[in-house]
This record gives C-alpha cells, structure tokens and sequence, in this order.
C-alpha cells in the first residue's frame, strides 16, 4: 500500500502542494487530473522522491520514498513527461542500463526487454539513440523504462501524450496485464474521456488541492461535467472571496 500523507511543496512563496493526503491500494488505477498548475507533477515528483517535501511523507509498505532507497524505490516505476535526460542512449542501451541497476540478470532482461519492444513496436527503433526519436517513440522507450522491473507501483504523467492510437492501445494492454497481476497505477492525464474509460478511481486537484477523490463507477455523469462543474465552482468562490478580501482592506 502507498500512503500519501499530509504533504505539502512550495516554490517559493507558490504553494503547489497543501496538506495533500490519499492512499493507493493493491491493484488500484487511478487517474490524476487537475487544470495546469494544478500540482498533478509536483505530486508525482514529490512521490518519487526527485521533490523532497517541506512538510508530510510518502510511504511505500511503510517504508520512506526519501532518500533513494533502492529497496523502495525498486518498488516504484516513474515514467516522467520527458525523458530528456537519457537522450544519449538507445532504447536498448537504457533499459539495460536499468536492469543492471536493479539487479535483473541478463536472460531476464533480454525476455522482457523483447517483449515489450515487441508490444509496442519498437524492435526496428531499439538500437536507434533516443535523441533521434520521434516524441511518441521517446515516451513508449519511457513506459517501458518505467515497466521493465515490474514495480508494485506505476507513477505515470501523461502517459499517452503524442502516442499514436495503436500504440496507446498497446500500452492499456501491458497496463491491464500489470494491473492483473497485482500492480498499482497512478496516472496524470488531460483527456478526461481516457480516464474514465480505463481508471477505477480519479483524484481531481486544484490550486495544490485535493478537491475530490472518487470512484469512476459513482459518476452520475461524465467524468468531464463532473471536472469543469467542480473547477468552475472553486475558482468563482476563490474570486468571491478575493473580493470580499478587497473589500475589507478599502474599509
């Protein structure tokens, strides 16, 4: 289980993060959805343990994300919204390079290394350096990165973003079959209909905020309603009550 408990992150005087609490259990697919700025990757950095909180904590079985304990963190799969970073690599040379580090033996890794190229149909692109892949190429090489030690918890920020439809079909696929077998999900992503039709529960975030965190199957409507409804009725009440604000300091 992940538990996500009271957390809080400033950048400076912004807060992107307040008193943000939840849980993920065993075999959860959660989507993260929220307007931009909302805090969706601060949270996700944060869980991760890139961010350290200024104030809260991140548990996996218990244990602190903080840290980099490679006991935790082996638990945790993050695929980000870029992988800038691994540019110098090939699809290949990078999920080796991962496996090494977590100890998956070369056999192994070959088996999933081919499957998963094979899923999302990259063998002909795996020896090809990452900096010469196309956007969509580049976040299929992150998903499977971020799959490839079969975690017990997927941290996913858009993960279908300029992915072609075939291959985001493939992607549920593996994700499906992650998700059979024990794995947990939590998911960032700008296409509401996306999310309601493959998640199980949604946390919407707002202005650092949890403002509602629900199951799928207790929408009376569309996820979409249901998200501009909320957002819409939180930023009037935040103006209104700058107003008031304004109106007291005049008097």
């Amino acid at each position: 289980m992940i538990e996500v408990k009271h957390l809080s992150h400033s950048y400076g005087k912004f807060k992107a993060l307040n008193d943000v609490s939840f849980t993920i259990e065993q075999g959860d697919f959660i989507g993260l959805i929220g307007p931009n700025g909302a805090g969706k990757t601060t949270l996700m950095n944060t869980m991760v343990g890139i961010l350290a909180a200024d104030s809260g904590e991140v548990l996996v079985d218990g244990s602190g994300v903080e840290g980099f304990h490679a006991d935790v963190r082996r638990k945790i799969g993050y695929m980000p919204s870029e992988l800038a970073t691994y540019e110098m690599f090939s699809p290949e040379e990078l999920l080796k390079f991962l496996a090494a580090m977590y100890g998956i033996d070369s056999t192994e890794t070959a088996n999933r290394m081919n499957k998963l190229f094979e899923s999302l149909e990259m063998t002909e692109w795996k020896k090809k350096s990452i900096k010469k892949l196309s956007t969509g190429m580049k976040k299929k090489t992150a998903f499977a990165a971020a799959i490839l030690h079969q975690p017990d918890l997927l941290v996913l920020d858009e993960p279908f973003e300029s992915v072609d439809p075939i291959s985001q079909h493939r992607m549920k696929e593996i994700l499906n079959e992650y998700l059979a077998g024990g794995g947990s999900v939590i998911m960032s992503s700008h296409v509401l209909d996306t999310v309601q039709n493959i998640c199980k529960k949604f946390i919407l975030m707002n202005k650092g905020e949890i403002v509602k965190e629900s199951t799928i199957n207790a929408l009376d409507g569309s996820l979409e309603d249901e998200f501009f409804a909320l957002v819409n009725s939180l930023n009037l009440a935040h103006e209104e009550s700058l107003e008031e604000d304004e109106d007291e300091a005049e008097d």
